[in-house]
């Protein structure tokens, strides 16, 4: 007759399959850290300087843009990031785009009772080879919307322009 040879069969339910899914993740991550070669530092390609970018506050009620003023701190409204301090300050007519039904064309169209206010801001910041960072880690990019607070007023608009002062 023959023995009964115990056979070794590996059932493993969900618990199970988890615990070795996550120590198999920790493993790999563990040996990518241990293998991958160090990041070297690269003390040339970032300098320090001033920034001056400008902001258009859109669609303000007119009369209003005297709420801002040269001297203003601000403040990114997400994050608490210091964004630097208000040069000067340009009320613009208000516009925005129409689809004109006869020429199927996009068309600017003033936007009565209301202006655009074009902020220009001045901060110190790092410029890199990647980006132009302010120094409370806010990125400037030309086009990306900005949301700021001000003394008294808090608005949103994209920033326009870049202009880069004093590279050292």
């Amino acid at each position: 007759m023959e023995e009964n040879k115990y056979k070794f069969r590996l059932r493993l339910n969900l618990f199970d399959g988890i615990i070795l899914v996550v120590a198999l993740a920790v493993a790999a991550v563990l040996l990518w850290m241990a293998v991958k070669p160090q990041a070297v530092s690269n003390e040339s390609s970032t300098a320090a300087a001033t920034v001056r970018y400008t902001i258009r506050f859109q669609r303000w009620i007119e009369g209003t843009s005297s709420i801002i003023q040269p001297g203003d701190k601000l403040v990114d409204n997400i994050k608490n990031n210091e964004l630097g301090q208000v040069v000067s300050t340009q009320a613009v007519p208000a516009q925005t785009q129409l689809l004109d039904q006869e020429s199927h064309s996009y068309v600017l169209a003033a936007v009565p009772g209301y202006e655009d206010i074009l902020v220009t801001v001045e901060a110190p910041c790092t410029v890199s080879e990647e980006a132009v960072i302010l120094g409370s880690n806010f990125q400037l990019l030309v086009g990306s919307t900005a949301y700021i607070r001000g003394e008294g007023y808090m608005a949103s608009g994209p920033i326009i322009s870049i202009e880069r002062e004093g590279q050292e």
